[in-house]
């Protein structure tokens, strides 16, 4: 489907791949790419040399994602700025008295994921392709259409200045309200939770050791994530808060000050931190699950929040769209080494197929896991609470769940050789065919 039929410009650049979206998913899956002989363009809306903004947005990243994150070369320039890992999660369920720890030492890694903001990715990741000669970045640009014929597909962008480009393949990482998705008319499953999500960052009396906390309200869940106090990633008393409240409570939250705000989150803290210093200011967004109807069409195909968005409950979000770009960027790789399409419909239909079947699974459970954890119906409740004894009480399946939770469950897809700007770090990832 098109907007309009393309203008003809003189001003046209040939490439084996054009990325739309320099997000975390499309500057990593350029990254994954960098320094390969593959032409890529990679546009942004906006003007990537201003660098991340210090927004206060931070992602939980499961050992799958930081192990992909190793293998191109962007983890170690992250360490360095700061990340924080998770040495143990607490889930509890409002009231009761009853939690499971979920600890590092049972299934023997490093950490149970990381703290990372995103701007400390994205830094990472601008990096790398700074210095990548086969990437090519246009920005602050959009696209204002696309055609798409036997051969390849062409995309008119206004920027700098206004360009065709003509690609092999084209790939969307736009993010939920994907316009290359509604121009190429793919058809979404999606639905609100009538809630919001409240983020700020905050500073605590006691330090964290590295603990998260995902506590089960009445109202939503509330997630406390360690963070790390600066650039040279030492444990803090720095924690990023994610607040779950009906939609209905918005306008009441986002205007308390201050003082009202930490008071208000206060009992959700429990004693453990002690009580809260300071707080940084506030973000609001709504949850969706969406999930595309297909993730490919002919020479195109969606990675990320464009295919697929999830309730932040779980912390899956990120993570599943770095899993679409281990695959992806394996898949055009081994192409690119065989001298074949980057747009045959077989590696776009493996691709989607893969990645589709995993991705509904993680969305069906996480929206189970929303609307469990948030019924105050009684069975439910009693449901829960014996759940949470069995976890504590049946250590095979804990250990499932950890695994699955944190990307390694499963085989993840291993790049080639060349696709690694660092050889992968000796790891107890490689004891479980990551």
């Amino acid at each position: 489907m098109l907007a309009s039929q393309l203008s003809p410009l003189d001003n046209v650049s040939s490439f084996d791949l054009v990325i739309v979206g320099a997000g975390l998913v499309g500057s990593t899956l350029a990254a994954t790419l960098a320094g390969t002989s593959l032409r890529i363009a990679l546009i942004e809306a906006h003007d990537i040399d201003r660098g991340p903004g210090p927004d206060g947005r931070a992602s939980a990243l499961a050992l799958g994602t930081t192990h992909l994150l190793q293998q191109i070369g962007a983890w170690k320039r992250m360490q360095q700025l700061g990340v924080s890992p998770i040495h143990q999660i607490q889930v509890s369920d409002g009231e009761a008295p009853l939690k499971t720890q979920l600890c590092r030492e049972e299934i023997q890694v490093e950490a149970l994921g990381y703290v990372v903001e995103n701007r400390v990715t994205l830094i990472s990741l601008q990096e790398i392709l700074g210095r990548a000669q086969n990437v090519e970045i246009i920005s602050p640009a959009r696209v204002l259409e696309m055609e798409v014929d036997a051969e390849g597909v062409d995309i008119g962008v206004d920027g700098p200045t206004q360009r065709r480009l003509r690609s092999q393949l084209l790939i969307a990482a736009d993010g939920r309200n994907s316009l290359l998705r509604q121009l190429q008319g793919i058809p979404v499953s999606a639905w609100g939770y009538n809630q919001i999500c409240v983020v700020s960052q905050v500073e605590t009396e006691k330090g964290h050791d590295q603990v998260a906390y995902e506590r089960f309200q009445p109202q939503g869940p509330f997630a406390i994530l360690p963070m790390t106090a600066g650039e040279q990633g030492h444990p803090s008393h720095r924690a990023c808060v994610v607040w779950t409240l009906p939609a209905s409570q918005q306008e009441e939250v986002m205007s308390l000050g201050d003082q009202d705000f930490c008071q208000a989150i206060a009992p959700a803290f429990g004693p453990q931190l002690g009580q809260i210093k300071t707080v940084s200011p506030r973000s609001c967004y709504r949850p969706q699950r969406l999930h595309a109807c297909q993730y490919v069409t002919p020479r195109f195909a969606l990675v990320g929040d464009a295919a697929h968005a999830t309730h932040p409950v779980g912390g899956q979000g990120v993570n599943m769209g770095m899993r679409d770009v281990a695959l992806l960027a394996s898949l055009l790789y081994n192409a690119q080494l065989g001298s074949q399409d980057l747009g045959r419909q077989a590696l776009l239909h493996h691709y989607q197929r893969a990645r589709r079947i995993e991705n509904l699974g993680v969305l069906f459970a996480t929206d189970v896991a929303n609307h469990l954890f948030s019924n105050q119906f009684l069975p439910l409740q009693w449901g829960r609470r014996l759940g949470l004894w069995g976890l504590n009480h049946v250590s095979p399946l804990k250990a499932m769940i950890m695994r699955q939770a944190m990307g390694i469950a499963t085989y993840q897809p291993q790049l080639h050789p060349e696709l690694r700007g660092l050889p992968p770090q000796p790891s107890p990832l490689d004891l479980v065919g990551v």
